[in-house]
């Protein structure tokens, strides 16, 4: 089965009534042809903001095979579709997949004892009360890596914001001493974290984002 995904960012003087008559029109796909299955479309969550905001609207379909996914591309309720967008295009990315997996139902005893080990890995506990591990900060928010880092004896030292991100803002990309690193106590412990949203992300000179 191929799952085909297509996110729309809108132009900023866009015409509400032209994006209006969009929405409307898009929602026809899946009762026009009967080899769309399990259509959904929406627009971006605005607030709060989880990841870039580079997209406004996103849709996504299944189709069973490959020659299904040749007749959807000509099939004339997609490429109906076309005179509705000049007025309200300024980008657009499609990506589709072969489904091959889909994942068990959830199990509460794995999963606590997954969140155990997970617990005990990001938070390591020094034997010597005069030192510590930097906690797996990374991709918390401010607040939280205070937390963290209370519990081992550590404090928050200089936070960097870094200008893009794919991420959300508030949600930390970079530390400094790294994770894992043995410390004194008192050690203060420095961040890159998510800020505005731009195209990015926009990282230091030679780093890459883990």
């Amino acid at each position: 089965m191929i799952r085909h995904v297509v996110m729309i960012k809108f132009k900023k003087d866009a015409p509400q009534d032209k994006i209006d008559t969009f929405l409307t029109e898009v929602k026809k796909l899946s009762h026009l042809n009967p080899e769309v299955r399990d259509y959904s479309h929406g627009l971006c969550v605005r607030e709060p903001r989880y990841h870039s905001g580079d997209f406004d609207f996103a849709n996504c379909c299944d189709i069973d095979t490959y020659e299904a996914m040749e007749r959807y591309m000509s099939h004339w309720s997609h490429v109906r579709m076309t005179p509705f967008l000049p007025d309200i295009l300024e980008n657009m990315i499609s990506f589709d997949w072969e489904v091959d997996y889909y994942g068990p139902a959830f199990n509460e005893e794995a999963a606590k004892i997954e969140a155990e080990k997970e617990t005990k890995r990001v938070l390591p506990i020094h034997e010597d009360p005069t030192k510590a591990y930097v906690p797996e900060i990374r991709g918390r928010t401010k607040e939280q890596a205070k937390e963290m880092l209370a519990k081992v004896g550590l404090e928050l030292g200089e936070v960097e914001e870094i200008l893009g991100s794919v991420w959300a803002p508030n949600r930390i990309m970079f530390v400094t001493p790294e994770f894992n690193t043995e410390v004194a106590k008192g050690t203060k412990v420095n961040i890159g974290i998510t800020g505005n949203w731009l195209t990015g992300p926009s990282l230091p000179h030679g780093q890459a984002a883990w």
